[in-house]
C-alpha cells in the first residue's frame, strides 16, 4: 500500500476517511491494523479489494500493489478473479456475510464455480473438505444447513472456510472475533495461526484487542483518524511505543498488578469526526504532551529503528517508554 487515500461523497461535501496510509505484509507474515472505531481501519481494508459503496466511496490517491498489479486501476473483471481466487476476505460479522436464505454449501461452491474449473457436484464436495479443514463437525451435514442453523463460532467458522476455499495468497480479517465469546475467539485465532501455516497465506488483521495483536502479529500498524500513528514490529511498538497514542492504548490494558482500587487509565475524549478534523496533529486535542507546533502542523513519519516509524513532533523528547504487554 502506497500513500492510499479514501474518500466519501456526504451531504455536507466531501471528506477524507483515510489520508496517506502506506504498509507492506510480506509473504507468510501477519500485519496487525488496530485503533478506535472510526481511525480508518476497515475502509482501509474494504478498499484493497474494491468493495467500498459506491458511489459515494472512491480511491482519492496512491496504489495498491498485489504481484505487480495495481488493483485500484485494474478492470474490474479483474479485481472479481482476485476476490477470494487470490485475496479472501473474512467480514466482521459473520450473519451479514452470510446469505440466510441460501444454504452453506451453496455460498461455499460459489468460489470454487467461479475460480476453479469444476463441476456443481464437484465443487460441494469440496466444500465439505474445507468445512473439515476449519474444524466444523459433520460438515457434510451442514452444507446443507442455513446460516441460522449455526451457531455464532461455526458460522464464523463458515466465514473463513469461504475466504480459504480457493488457498489465497493474502486473507483480510476484519474484526474476525468481534461478537464472540473469549473462548470461541482464542479457537478462532488458533485456527488461522495454524491454516496460516499450513498454506502459507499472508494475513491483514483487524482487531481493537492489543492481546490478540500481540499474539498473532508479526507486524503493526497503528491508525488514528484516518492516517498512521505508528507502525513497525510487534517487539519494537509494543515493549518501545513512541507516539503518545500508542502509549495511551497499551495503558488503558488491565493488568495483574493493578491492585483493586487502581482507576484504570484511559485516553480523555473521542476520535473527531470526519467533517471536524483538527489543523496540524490530529490526536492534538487528547494528547497530554501537546504543543503549538502539534496544532500548526501535521508531522510526518520519522523513522525510529529499522523497521519502526512515527507520526509525532516530540518522541525525540519525550522519555523512553519500555513496558512489554504480557
Amino acid at each position: 500500500m502506497q500513500d492510499l487515500s479514501v474518500e466519501f461523497d456526504t451531504e455536507a461535501g466531501v471528506v477524507r476517511a483515510v489520508d496517506g496510509v502506506s504498509f507492506a505484509v510480506h509473504a507468510g507474515q501477519t500485519l496487525g491494523i488496530v485503533g478506535e472505531s472510526g481511525c480508518g481501519k476497515s475502509v482501509t481494508a474494504l478498499s484493497i479489494l474494491r468493495l467500498l459503496p459506491r458511489p459515494m466511496g472512491r480511491v482519492a490517491g496512491g496504489r495498491i500493489l498485489f504481484r505487480g498489479e495495481d488493483l485500484a486501476t485494474v478492470p474490474d473483471a479483474r479485481i472479481q478473479q482476485v476476490r477470494t481466487g487470490e485475496i479472501g476476505m473474512i467480514f466482521q460479522e459473520p450473519m451479514t456475510a452470510l446469505n440466510p436464505v441460501h444454504r452453506i454449501g451453496r455460498q461455499l461452491s460459489e468460489a470454487f464455480l467461479l475460480h476453479q474449473r469444476v463441476t456443481p457436484r464437484e465443487a460441494l464436495e469440496r466444500s465439505v473438505e474445507v468445512l473439515e479443514r476449519v474444524g466444523i463437525p459433520s460438515p457434510e451435514i451442514r452444507v446443507n444447513e442455513y446460516p441460522h442453523q449455526l451457531s455464532g463460532g461455526m458460522r464464523q467458522r463458515v466465514v473463513i472456510a469461504m475466504a480459504l476455499a480457493c488457498r489465497p495468497a493474502l486473507v483480510i480479517a476484519d474484526e474476525p472475533t468481534t461478537a464472540l465469546d473469549v473462548t470461541i475467539q482464542a479457537q478462532i485465532l488458533e485456527l488461522m495461526k495454524s491454516l496460516q501455516q499450513e498454506m502459507g497465506m499472508s494475513i491483514i488483521l483487524i482487531t481493537h484487542d492489543l492481546g490478540v495483536i500481540a499474539e498473532t502479529c508479526d507486524d503493526v500498524l497503528v491508525m488514528y483518524a484516518g492516517r498512521v500513528a505508528e507502525q513497525g514490529t510487534v517487539d519494537d511498538v509494543f515493549d518501545r511505543p513512541v507516539h503518545p497514542y500508542t502509549r495511551g492504548l497499551l495503558e488503558s490494558i488491565p493488568r495483574l498488578e493493578y491492585e483493586r482500587k487502581t482507576r484504570l487509565r484511559t485516553i480523555e475524549g473521542m476520535v473527531p469526526g470526519l467533517m471536524d478534523l483538527p489543523a496540524g496533529c490530529r490526536f492534538n486535542n487528547r494528547c497530554t504532551k501537546v504543543q503549538d507546533r502539534c496544532r500548526e502542523a501535521a508531522p510526518g513519519l520519522d523513522r525510529v529503528g529499522d523497521e519502526h516509524s512515527v507520526a509525532c513532533h516530540r518522541w525525540r523528547e519525550l522519555p523512553a517508554w519500555q513496558q512489554p504487554v504480557a
